[in-house]
């Protein structure tokens, strides 16, 4: 389904002139202490505070500055570290609690071994595509989630459905699949969160995200090279469907921020890059394409490796990380947010 818009970098984070928000207010802050304690030729105290904060914004790996990787490793020395969520069956729905409820259908694809988010199976992706134009419909958001799971010869694909929708044809209702995907054993799955991995069960797990797509060649599927690794992997897609009278203002305010922020930039000398070019392009095939009916998505894609030791979990995360690169694919480590991001990469997306 890559051909129907350009996906590149994540924009969840509006800036402006290559700038953030917390970067630019950072900044702003910064100047006013710097010349503040300049001006006041007392004391070098608001000077130096100015030079820290103006660090703060100064942006380190994976697109993080320094100020946000500090809040990262506060946030992860003073929280637990033992993570927990119930996981029950209600007739034909699971239930996974956690802080908060989310209930989902499971669906098992009836090919097993078949790659289903290469972009080769036109059928199924038209029908997923369908799938999610009709869940636009709604008035609230939507979510739904498809994952492509190793544990045994042969990946299967599941397919997480709110219980209200259905499937389209060729899914099978399987909730056991979802709950093996989400590791509940005995109605209860935990995990001990380290820095840059998971201690689960099985083993132990490190998860990356999806942060740019943009180097993908057009003629490739967006996941084609990934799920084809030879190194077993999970592979999940989480798709929030924003609802259709939400969905055309959205992508016309993200149409106008953009070339009002072109605009700005280029009355104040710069020109435009290739790279801000191919990002109005992409918002007005966005808004296009929102106005002729299609659906509006967040979407998140998440890569799970596991491994039973340490050793392995690290040659296994080498050779995914040059296999997503050499795809086009940019990967996030997640040191400090694994938890997070484990839960956000199961069925439903557990919070909390």
């Amino acid at each position: 389904m890559s051909e129907h818009v350009a996906l590149g970098a994540a924009d969840a984070d509006v800036a402006w002139l290559g700038i953030r928000r917390h970067q630019a207010l950072l900044a702003v802050v910064a100047l006013v202490l710097v010349g503040e304690g300049v001006m006041s030729r007392r004391t070098p105290f608001e000077a130096l505070i100015g030079v820290v904060v103006l660090g703060c914004a100064a942006p380190v790996t994976e697109g993080r500055t320094v100020g946000e990787y500090g809040v990262v490793v506060v946030q992860f020395l003073f929280r637990r570290h033992w993570c927990a969520f119930d996981v029950r069956e209600f007739g034909d729905d699971v239930l996974v609690w956690s802080r908060t409820g989310v209930s989902l259908r499971g669906y098992r694809l009836g090919h097993l071994g078949r790659l289903d988010l290469s972009g080769r199976d036109v059928t199924l992706a038209e029908s997923l595509a369908s799938l999610v134009d009709a869940a636009s419909a709604a008035r609230a958001t939507r979510h739904l989630s498809q994952h492509v799971h190793h544990r045994g010869e042969y990946p299967t694909t599941l397919l997480t459905l709110p219980a209200d929708l259905s499937a389209p044809e060729g899914w099978v209702l399987e909730n056991e699949l979802a709950l093996e995907v989400l590791g509940a054993v005995g109605g209860t799955a935990q995990y001990l969160e380290r820095f840059s991995y998971l201690r689960t069960p099985d083993g132990v797990a490190r998860v990356f995200r999806v942060r740019d797509f943009s180097a993908v060649p057009s003629r490739r599927a967006l996941l084609e090279q990934l799920v084809r690794a030879p190194t077993p992997l999970d592979v999940a897609v989480h798709l929030d469907v924003v609802s259709g009278d939400r969905a055309s203002r959205v992508a016309a305010r993200a149409v106008h921020r953009v070339d009002s922020d072109d605009a700005s930039g280029r009355a104040a000398g710069f020109r435009r890059t290739a790279r801000s070019a191919r990002s109005i392009d992409r918002m007005t095939q966005r808004e296009i394409l929102v106005a002729q009916g299609r659906a509006l998505v967040r979407v998140a894609v998440f890569v799970v490796v596991r491994a039973t030791t340490l050793e392995a979990l690290g040659e296994r995360s080498v050779a995914t990380w040059r296999c997503a690169h050499d795809a086009g694919l940019r990967l996030d480590r997640g040191r400090g947010v694994q938890a997070q991001w484990y839960r956000a990469q199961l069925p439903g997306g557990v919070n909390g």
